[in-house]
């Protein structure tokens, strides 16, 4: 079991927190939602090459790919609850796929408890140089004088990218048709051959086509300007209501106890807080975004309910 069951006395006779488990019990694992090569993989490996000096106890990667993500958090929601088994949770497993999928197999808000958030990658609205606009409001402007004729690229049917775009035209109130590539390369490559009119992608995979002048970037999704595009307004800049970023966290299966818990989600901030972490996770081109499990839990929340109104609006269907 992770709760050392006689306790530790603490300096002065007060009983301190459970340890994690002993090495006899085995490490901690962490589940990740997704094949080796992806960001959550690469900040699980982060993770777990530094959590064990603070736990004293291993911690292993565990790939669990497939079914969007869900194989792998359904493994979460599944574990015994003895603090050895916990998950890297994102924007896709967390607030996208439940109100895609019927069978998804977890309620995200019912099923897994936060342990804490991690790290976000921000994303930026671009424009082909087919497309003659260089802002927002001249995209939105272009866009209501020709409803539906403009269109905008995605990395896949109900994938982050798909939901952050809908969730523009929303709040935009514009109509840009979808057209769904497989994957964010072919994203690119479509709005350098001219054949897609706009489109959201992450940072790191835009920014030499955006240095080299061959993409107009537009706005960035974050609330603040992302620090390798200082010129590139921010969506509220821009004036439109809007804040997306494709996030990532770790959860837990309900049941663990609560100073296992603290302990974890401590040990969890204690690491992403370090600036040699933050520059590791800034070389994947993200940042950290240390939440504790209560502000987590909120922004997950209200993260699901977000994207739960994008899914219903624009009747996005699982394919």
């Amino acid at each position: 079991m992770l709760l050392n069951r006689r306790g530790l006395l603490a300096a002065g006779g007060a009983l301190a927190l459970p340890a994690i488990a002993r090495a006899q019990d085995g490490p901690v694992r962490i589940v990740v939602p997704a094949p080796p090569g992806a960001f959550n993989d690469g900040l699980a490996r982060l993770l777990a090459d530094r959590l064990p000096a603070s736990l004293g106890q291993n911690v292993v990667v565990d790939n669990k790919a497939g079914a969007g993500g869900m194989i792998g958090t359904r493994e979460v929601v599944e574990a015994r609850p003895d603090g050895r088994t916990i998950g890297i949770a994102n924007t896709a497993t967390m607030a996208i796929n439940p109100h895609l999928f019927t069978n998804a197999g977890y309620d995200p808000m019912k099923d897994l408890t936060p342990v804490a958030g991690c790290a976000e990658i921000m994303i930026v609205m671009v424009a082909s140089q087919k497309l003659s606009v260089s802002s927002v409001a001249e995209l939105v402007a272009a866009a209501k004088a020709r409803p539906g004729a403009l269109n905008y690229a995605s990395a896949g049917i109900g994938g982050s990218t798909h939901l952050a775009f809908e969730l523009f035209k929303l709040r935009a109130g514009v109509d840009i048709t979808h057209v769904p590539y497989r994957g964010a390369a072919p994203v690119a490559t479509a709005l350098l051959a001219k054949e897609i009119d706009v489109a959201f992608e992450g940072v790191p995979l835009l920014l030499p086509h955006i240095q080299a002048g061959t993409l107009k970037p537009l706005a960035v999704s974050g609330a603040e300007r992302h620090p390798a595009l200082p010129n590139v307004p921010t969506m509220k800049e821009a004036g439109i209501d809007y804040e997306m970023a494709i996030w990532f966290g770790l959860v837990a299966p309900n049941g663990v106890a609560a100073p296992v818990l603290a302990k974890l989600e401590a040990e969890t901030l204690k690491v992403m807080r370090d600036p040699a972490m933050a520059a590791r996770v800034a070389d994947q081109g993200a940042r950290v975004t240390p939440r504790g499990a209560a502000e987590f839990g909120a922004f997950m929340r209200a993260e699901n309910a977000k994207f739960g109104e994008v899914v219903r609006a624009a009747n996005i269907q699982a394919q």
